[in-house]
């Protein structure tokens, strides 16, 4: 429970960050990235392993020449389709584009796994 708590927080601080570093990322105060980083956390819980299963299979061969590369790129067009559907789902987040989205989800894909090897 604890390390889902703090997910959501580090989700919530990278999609805070996100509108200095990306044009076309709105982000409306402190509470819509809170709500964006609980339903994102649920979403990944519920989808999370699906789809990574499903673009690992798609991806195999560019995972497999290209080693912890492809699996970034994997994990980070997971969190674009998290994104994306956080996106509709939550008042306060905004994308102008589906190229907004994607860029955002990895910049936060970096963010995470900056984190992971911080902790």
């Amino acid at each position: 429970m604890g390390s889902f708590i703090a997910s959501v927080l580090g989700f919530a601080l990278g999609l805070l960050l996100l509108p200095a570093m990306i044009r076309g990322v709105r982000v409306k105060g402190m509470g819509a990235a809170l709500r964006a980083g609980l339903v994102v956390g649920i979403l990944s819980a519920l989808l999370g392993k699906i789809l990574v299963a499903l673009l690992t299979l798609v991806f195999l061969l560019p995972i497999v020449l290209t080693g912890p590369i492809g699996v970034f790129v994997v994990q980070g067009l997971v969190n674009a389709v998290l994104l994306g559907i956080t996106a509709r789902l939550v008042d306060g987040i905004e994308f102008e584009r589906t190229r907004t989205v994607v860029w955002a989800a990895f910049a936060l894909t970096l963010l995470q796994t900056a984190a992971k090897l911080l902790v």
